[in-house]
């Protein structure tokens, strides 16, 4: 009995005739693609079967292309060569007809007997499409398609070729992993038009891959991610690549609503949602910065969402739509330049702008609360003798060392009671205990670097005004230990004045200036003590005020002068020499030695004076000597800070030159109390 393929629209079959018959296309509707066959006379399943597929007529739409694959929707790399097709069907007369139908579209077509052959027909090389019959021995379709993607996953596309029709086979197709599924019959435009849709749409989820795996790098160089919220499944959804920036590295694309807020910081979930009320409630955009904890726990991130309300036909906000940034970096750089702008180079603590600042906030929320707070100004004993001594290198590390004590010790003296908030003051604020603020130790002091070789504090004063001078003199006494500086054991002592909010100022600028009068009280009268701030100087301090803006004006209006003590040779009774003893007549008045020179040198102003007197009794001894005075030399008396300046030497052959005196005309004295560091190594230079 022959095998009835197709039936003809008279429903008489296509091969009922007898002999060889072919199917005229010469009508005047124009049918789809149809198939008919030759048969030899003795035709035996086992014989070869010679069989043709017949086209349309060439105008017809659907070949107008000539025999390529794909329209236009696909890649030019895809164009350049056939489609490779795998056909596995029991069936060898379907078989036959089957790839007679695609081969006549200039494809690529490999058949397989069995769902085990197709398996083992994959190579390096795999098809773009893979068509298998439901029904066959052994392995069925079904059963093919599942092992064919646990080998080889979503591609190629499968096309389930099946007789069945029902419901279940449909569905079982599907569930096995097969992209489509196709009634067999010999409609081959349709199964042509369905094989090539199923091309184009594997081609398309290709290029989607690529085009996700370009954003995805996109949104990584970026730090951005684009999202989408859907107000009835309550689940966020993002482009790929996108939940990097929450920190959610796992490649997924969606994530629910619990899952999102828990990312967030509690107070700045409050601020999200409250913006998307607004902007869901006036359809306008928003824009909010949130702190989101990366997925792992880890450290937060700073994030800013822009996002703008997605309406449905009636205006009914049914979404969001957003980008979010990660501006974790640029936050992180911010804070960076901020600490350098705020923070001492040399030591790291606050300088003296940051210290003003929180002393600002300080007294307002002191004004708030009723509480005190103190101001405390430290300032270094003598440390330009050390840092000139010893070079600057040495001096920085010094103070770096001073600054680590002070802190420490700072950080230790209150007591506990005395580092919590006060009543109505909320905790971690300021200067109090747990405050996030790095700056502030523990016991709720701050230390800052202020210029120079002074340093500032900032203390609370809840009760007891007598615990803030305990804990400075600690501080002195503290201070006193050595210090390991350049391998060598260095001894400092410090001057600290006090003033308290309210009762000495209420401004930051006011109490920093009277705890630095303070200091230089305790200076004036004899260093490394504690004083308050007291609102009527004595007058010594103020006498001392004034010699200091005298001596600044002293070289200026010329008010030095030399007098000169002779040295006498008892036998000869003769004079070979001068001492230079420096005067200064300040309005008509001599001023003693005794009242001006260590003011000169705490300020430093004794430098240019030395520099003088040099100059001075080297003129005065050649003016002399050219006079006929037989005087072999004057001395001239050098303070330790001057007698270790590099500068020195060069005032010292300035002063010989230009008086045309040998070095022996000049004796330099310095006093018994003068301590110089390497002595040898300024002797050689002097020498020199």
């Amino acid at each position: 009995m022959m095998p009835q393929f197709a039936r003809g629209r008279s429903g008489r079959p296509a091969n009922a005739a007898s002999g060889p018959r072919r199917v005229s296309h010469r009508r005047t509707v124009r049918r789809p693609w149809r198939a008919s066959v030759r048969w030899r006379p003795s035709w035996r399943p086992s014989d070869a079967v010679e069989a043709k597929v017949a086209a349309p007529d060439a105008d017809d739409s659907m070949d107008a292309t000539g025999p390529m694959l794909m329209t236009d929707s696909i890649d030019s790399a895809a164009r350049t060569r056939p489609l490779r097709v795998f056909l596995a069907d029991d069936d060898p007369m379907w078989r036959y007809l089957t790839c007679c139908a695609l081969r006549e579209r200039g494809w690529t077509v490999e058949d397989f007997e069995s769902g085990h052959a197709l398996l083992a027909g994959f190579d390096d090389h795999p098809p773009d499409i893979v068509l298998v019959d439901a029904l066959m021995p052994e392995m069925d379709g079904f059963e093919a398609c599942r092992r064919l993607r646990a080998q080889h996953g979503a591609e190629p596309p499968v096309l389930m070729l099946t007789s069945l029709d029902d419901e279940r086979s449909i569905r079982s197709a599907y569930d096995a992993g097969a992209n489509d599924f196709f009634i067999k019959s010999t409609h081959w435009a349709l199964l042509v038009e369905r094989v090539r849709h199923l091309v184009r749409l594997s081609e398309m989820g290709r290029q989607l891959d690529v085009s996700n795996e370009h954003l995805a790098r996109v949104h990584n160089a970026a730090r951005s991610g684009s999202f989408d919220f859907d107000f009835k499944t309550r689940i966020l959804t993002g482009s790929a690549g996108s939940f990097h920036v929450l920190g959610v590295d796992d490649g997924r694309t969606s994530m629910s609503e619990r899952e999102f807020k828990a990312l967030i910081d509690p107070d700045d979930l409050v601020l999200l949602v409250d913006a998307i009320d607004r902007a869901c409630a006036s359809a306008v955009d928003f824009s909010v910065d949130l702190r989101t904890r990366a997925g792992d726990g880890g450290r937060f991130r700073f994030l800013r969402v822009d996002g703008t309300p997605v309406r449905d036909a009636c205006g009914r906000a049914r979404g969001l739509r957003s980008l979010v940034r990660d501006l974790t970096d640029d936050v992180n750089a911010r804070a960076e330049l901020e600490r350098l702008y705020s923070h001492d180079a040399l030591t790291g603590l606050p300088n003296r702008s940051l210290f003003l600042a929180q002393t600002g906030d300080a007294i307002t929320r002191c004004a708030r609360t009723g509480q005190k707070v103190a101001v405390v100004v430290l300032d270094l004993d003598r440390f330009t003798q050390i840092n000139e001594t010893l070079g600057q290198i040495a001096g920085d590390e010094l103070l770096c060392q001073v600054g680590q004590r002070i802190r420490a010790v700072a950080a230790g003296a209150l007591p506990a009671d005395h580092a919590r908030p006060a009543a109505g003051e909320p905790a971690g604020t300021g200067t109090q205990a747990g405050s996030a603020n790095p700056d502030v130790p523990p016991a709720g002091t701050m230390v800052a670097r202020l210029p120079g070789d002074e340093f500032g504090l900032l203390v609370p004063v809840h009760d007891d005004e007598a615990r803030v001078e305990a804990m400075m003199r600690t501080l002195v006494r503290d201070l006193q230990a050595p210090f390991q500086v350049a391998q060598t054991e260095c001894f400092v002592s410090a001057s600290i004045g006090i003033a308290m909010y309210p009762r000495d100022g209420d401004t930051a600028g006011t109490l920093l200036s009277r705890a630095d009068r303070a200091a230089r009280e305790v200076k004036a009268r004899g260093r490394n003590d504690v004083a308050w701030y007291v609102p009527n100087l004595n007058s010594d301090t103020r006498a001392r005020l004034e010699m200091v803006s005298g001596l600044h004006k002293a070289l200026e209006r010329n008010e030095f002068e030399l007098h000169f003590q002779p040295w006498l040779d008892v036998p000869s009774a003769r004079v070979t020499g001068l001492e230079a003893l420096l005067r200064w007549r300040r309005d008509g008045r001599q001023v003693s030695p005794a009242e001006f020179i260590p003011v000169a040198e705490d300020t430093g102003l004794i430098i240019p004076i030395g520099e003088w007197v040099l100059q001075h009794a080297a003129t005065m001894l050649a003016t002399w000597l050219r006079q006929g005075l037989r005087l072999e030399r004057v001395a001239v008396n050098v303070p330790t800070i001057h007698f270790e300046r590099e500068s020195l030497l060069t005032t010292l052959r300035s002063a010989l030159h230009l008086n045309g005196l040998p070095p022996s005309s000049i004796e330099l004295e310095l006093t018994e109390t003068c301590m110089v560091r390497d002595v040898e190594r300024i002797l050689r230079r002097l020498e020199a």
